[in-house]
Formats: structure tokens, C-alpha cells, sequence
């Protein structure tokens, strides 16, 4: 990841489940948060929104248009089995030109 991406550009946001045991495996539901600088939050569901994709047993993404300057955070939140969540920041750099 880049140290901070310029307005108009994607992030691709990647997560990797595991068991309590370490193995790779599928949470019970996926929710992806993301919060703009201005405060909206906007939930993503995995198998209701497109933009959250399986890559495989355990491994998931989403590309996040980044159409504002400032600190985005997300948050993703996973149920049973596999319960747990994560979080992260994205900075996006102010234009130079526009």
C-alpha cells in the first residue's frame, strides 16, 4: 500500500481469515465499513454487495473509490464461526493540480 494514494484512485482493502487454530477458513457473515473524511459511513456486505469479493477459502478484498482528501478508516467485521474484525487507515493525499 502505498503511503497515500491521490483523489480519484482505488484501494484495494484485503483481508485473510483464519481459525482459532490458524487454519484458513470462511467467517460466518463479512461486513466492510468504511469511513469517509467527512464522517458517512458506508457497510458493505459480502454475498449482498458486489464490491466485496472471495478470493478463496478465507481470503477476501474490495476496491474503495477514494473521491475525497483525507484519512478514510475501515473496519472489517466478521460473526461466528471465525468471529472477529480488523481495522485500518487509507490517506489520501490532496491534489497538487485540481
Amino acid at each position: 500500500m502505498p503511503d497515500a494514494y491521490l483523489v480519484g484512485e482505488a484501494a484495494r482493502i484485503s483481508l485473510r481469515v483464519a481459525d482459532i487454530d490458524g487454519a484458513t477458513a470462511d467467517p460466518g457473515t463479512l461486513k466492510l465499513k468504511v469511513k469517509a473524511p467527512g464522517g458517512a459511513v458506508t457497510t458493505l456486505t459480502y454475498g449482498v454487495d458486489a464490491d466485496v469479493m472471495r478470493d478463496g477459502l478465507g481470503q477476501f478484498h474490495a476496491d474503495i473509490v477514494l473521491p475525497a482528501a483525507g484519512q478514510w478508516a475501515y473496519r472489517w467485521e466478521l460473526t461466528a464461526p471465525n468471529t472477529g474484525a480488523a481495522e485500518g487507515v487509507i490517506v489520501v493525499a490532496k491534489s497538487r493540480v485540481i
